[in-house]
């Protein structure tokens, strides 16, 4: 009888695809991959449900199936479901994101002929798989190896990457990367026994009493092999059976050419940190003893891990009072109960020191997911979660949809992070959400930590939503850093050198001295913010943006932060040829070459780097940039806001804020709220031990800003109240669901034009309001011209967003049945974190 499912494919349309399953398909296919035809291409895609009936018009075949089994558990088909609904998307987008990237080898990659096929698996391919033989039948034709790009030629296919990626996975091929690189697990070879002798016993036993008799070291590799098979039901690796049998090579070999065993790969267990790396952590923290706070905390948290029911809380903990200790006890109970872990920090500057701590603890029970992984590494990583080898995940915003089973706990570190909303492309997700529900679905308690909580976070900790835990003291008996605000008006009569202040040249001179750690928070990179003529007032701005370029000194050029545009810098101004363009403001390298300028004449030996991502962009960069600092090699470290949170170093007891304006007044509601999360953070790397207090010194022109005054008075309970009443007179979140349609082209007038239209087409209702179209800033970016409309969905009329899914649903329907065009692309942003 004829089988039909769905298929959720990764464009953005909005609904599954119907095809019929091939014969002799295995029983579930929920979850597998398939590819299928689509108009003139062939895509794939995932089944996500099968019918129960036929449909009621023909539909095409499915070309193959991928897998042999389901590649996405239930549990991670549920979550993306919600993803697609919640945010917006196709379910085969949210899907995508789900999967690990780069899957497909390019074309310059090579198959290799790993084990041949038998006549009846190659017959079997031929029904139900006819590429993926026909793959097989080339390579061997060509003695076992071929390019991917011959193979797409002689198979007239515009692409392969789904037929290779299954027969690597069954164990008949790997690919080499010769120019481009493929993607694809690590592999060791290993040797298992001949399909007949492993399903006849006796046979086994009959040609291991011949071999005794002729050849005892076969004979003893032979009988070594069989009973590892017998024990794990897997083929042995080969270097370990060679150990084992105390066997040589030859003597495998003479096996293999009478058809007694077989060579296979298999895939390496997944790879640990490398031995020569520093380490950045010195002890497992387990060993630590626990304050009376921290362990109240643990004790909450383990209850509701006993319990087995969804519980989420809010671990609100001032800088330094141990929070990363608190997820320890909380890991290492879950674990001893057989449950798995998944932590998410929201950035890769937060994961060397922490993996570290973690690898300390955890040993070979730890998997690292971040976006500075090849993706090979991240491939395997994912490979080896899936099969159960890593049983704790410290991952980035995607590792949210790690495939771990067994699932008990998901701590989200840093929660009010901006850098866990994805912005581009979709699914425009929140981590921090998504953990909060998956841990929801799958019954497990989700910990969201902080020293600075969102306000959202916070609202639904007061409302009863979440359950709040506090840390309110550092964790050994170190007090909070002193707080000196120094205004930049120079009102206080005290000299500048550059974007120093005399106070705090004279405290870092003190700290060199005493050869103490010192954090330099200046949250712009390059060296001049913009360059200005002078003259006429020109400044270069980038021609596919309309933002001014920076000014770069190291390598010296004009830079587009957007786009990524690079330009030389002009000798003279291009529009009246005045000689020399002035550069105005201050970015990182400014700050380190004024440093150098003031500081190296009284320390001939100062050290000072830089922490942003023009100086960690290569791999490994950020854990040798830190074990340099915290073994005392560098003595200032200058960097962006990728040195204000995580980093626990007991010798820092200075940190200056060198002008905290820079956050004060962007167009974005969440400005102070920002302003306040960094300068706290920052402020907190400061004395993080009893016997190094640290101090805190932060420049600005407005020391009278409620951010300002409550990191100086640490009165944050001011602060949220005052910015809550905001939010709510101004209907802002978390009083409203706040989602941003976004409508881009290179046409300007079009663009303009449509951002109207699709205003029209959002019909009334009292729950939401619309705002604009509006132009957001920047208006350009990568030359495409911006308007945005804006929904609130006001919570209090519309708690479940039923309603406000509903304008949108029909707002997208009307608009793409009158007025949907190629040359305009629209993308909606769910809980959007501002018009940028």
């Amino acid at each position: 009888m004829a089988r039909y499912v769905n298929v959720a494919v990764p464009l953005p349309v909005h609904k599954l695809f119907t095809y019929q399953v091939p014969e002799e398909s295995p029983g579930n296919l929920i979850g597998v991959r398939a590819l299928v035809p689509f108009g003139k291409r062939e895509l794939t895609g995932v089944i996500v449900e099968e019918l129960a009936a036929p449909p009621p018009s023909s539909v095409k075949p499915i070309l193959e199936l991928l897998d042999e089994e389901p590649l996405l558990p239930e549990s991670l088909l549920r979550l993306t479901r919600w993803v697609a609904e919640y945010y917006f998307c196709s379910w085969g987008e949210a899907l995508k994101a789900a999967l690990p990237p780069g899957m497909a080898p390019q074309q310059g990659a090579v198959a290799e002929l790993v084990r041949s096929p038998s006549e009846a698996e190659l017959e079997a391919l031929r029904r139900r798989a006819p590429k993926r033989a026909a793959i097989l039948e080339l390579l061997r034709e060509h003695r076992g190896r071929l390019t991917v790009r011959f193979l797409v030629r002689q198979l007239r296919s515009e692409n392969l990457a789904p037929q290779l990626h299954a027969l690597e996975q069954q164990g008949y091929i790997r690919l080499v990367s010769e120019a481009a690189s493929a993607v694809r697990p690590r592999t060791i070879r290993a040797v298992e026994l001949a399909p007949l002798l492993r399903s006849t016993p006796e046979l086994l036993q009959t040609v291991l009493q011949e071999l005794q008799e002729q050849s005892p070291k076969q004979a003893r590799l032979l009988s070594t092999l069989a009973e590892y098979v017998r024990q794990h039901n897997a083929p042995m690796p080969l270097k370990e059976l060679l150990r084992q049998s105390q066997a040589s090579s030859t003597t495998l070999r003479h096996l293999l050419q009478r058809d007694y065993l077989r060579e296979t790969l298999l895939e390496a267990p997944l790879r640990r940190e490398e031995e020569s790396e520093p380490i950045l952590a010195e002890r497992n923290e387990l060993e630590l003893p626990l304050t009376a706070e921290q362990q109240h905390a643990v004790q909450r948290i383990v209850e509701a891990l006993r319990s087995g029911q969804f519980k989420t809380f809010l671990l609100r903990g001032v800088t330094g009072s141990g929070k990363t200790l608190v997820y320890m006890h909380a890991i290492d109970w879950a674990l001893r109960h057989g449950k798995s872990v998944l932590m998410l920090v929201p950035e890769i500057s937060l994961t060397p020191q922490l993996l570290d701590r973690f690898r300390r603890a955890f040993s070979q029970q730890l998997a690292v997911l971040h976006s500075r992984m090849s993706s090979g590494e991240r491939y395997s990583t994912w490979r080896a979660i899936r099969c159960g080898q890593a049983r704790v995940v410290l991952g980035v915003r995607s590792a949210v949809f790690a495939p771990l089973a067994h699932l008990g706990l998901i701590i989200v570190d840093e929660e009010h992070e901006p850098s866990y909303k994805q912005q581009d492309p979709a699914p425009r997700y929140h981590a921090r959400d998504c953990a909060v529900m998956r841990a929801a679905m799958e019954g497990a308690v989700a910990v969201l930590g902080s020293a600075t909580p969102s306000l959202e976070s916070l609202f639904n900790a007061q409302t009863g939503k979440y359950h709040l835990l506090e840390l309110t003291h550092r964790a050994d008996g170190a007090q909070l850093p002193t707080i000196h605000i120094l205004d930049r008006r120079q009102r206080d009569g005290h000299q500048r050198r550059g974007n120093f202040s005399e106070p705090l040249l004279e405290a870092i001179t003190e700290r060199l001295q005493r050869c103490e750690g010192i954090i330099l928070f200046h949250n712009r990179r390059g060296f001049a913010r913009w360059l200005e003529c002078p003259d006429c007032g020109h400044i270069p701005m980038c021609p596919n943006c309309s933002i001014s370029l920076v000014f770069h000194k190291v390598p010296k050029q004009l830079r587009c932060h957007y786009c990524g545009h690079a330009a030389p810098v002009p000798e003279e101004c291009p529009v009246c040829g005045a000689p020399q363009l002035r550069e105005i403001g201050s970015g990182t390298q400014r700050i380190e070459e004024e440093l150098e300028r003031l500081l190296r004449p009284s320390f001939p030996q100062l050290r000072i780097e830089r922490m942003d991502t023009d100086s960690t962009a290569r791999k490994g960069a950020h854990r040798r940039l830190l074990h340099r600092f915290a073994s005392g090699q560098t003595h200032i470290l200058v960097g962006t806001q990728m040195v204000a949170k995580g980093l626990d170093l007991p010798h820092v007891t200075l940190v200056g804020v060198l002008n905290a304006d820079l956050e004060l007044f962007l167009p974005d509601f969440r400005a102070s709220e920002r302003a306040f999360q960094l300068l706290t953070q920052v402020a907190g790397r400061a004395g993080r031990r009893s016997s190094a207090p640290g101090e805190v010194y932060i420049q600005t022109a407005h020391p009278e800003h409620p951010a300002i005054l409550a990191v100086q008075t640490g009165n944050a309970e001011l602060f949220y109240h005052d910015e809550l009443q905001h939010r709510k007179e101004a209907l802002y979140p978390p009083f409203v669901r706040f989602v941003v349609v976004e409508l881009s082209g290179v046409d300007e007038e079009r663009v303009h034009q449509h951002a109207h239209f699709f205003a029209g087409c959002v019909p009334a209702h009292p729950a939401v309001l619309k705002i604009g179209p509006a132009l957001p800033t920047p208006a350009r970016v990568r030359n495409r011209y911006r308007r945005v409309v804006i929904l609130k969905g006001l919570k209090q009329q519309d708690p479940s967003a039923a309603a406000l899914r509903q304008v949108l649903r029909l707002a997208y329907a009307r608009y793409e049945r009158k007025y949907a065009t190629s040359k305009v692309r629209l993308t909606v942003d769910v809980d959007a974190y501002g018009l940028f």
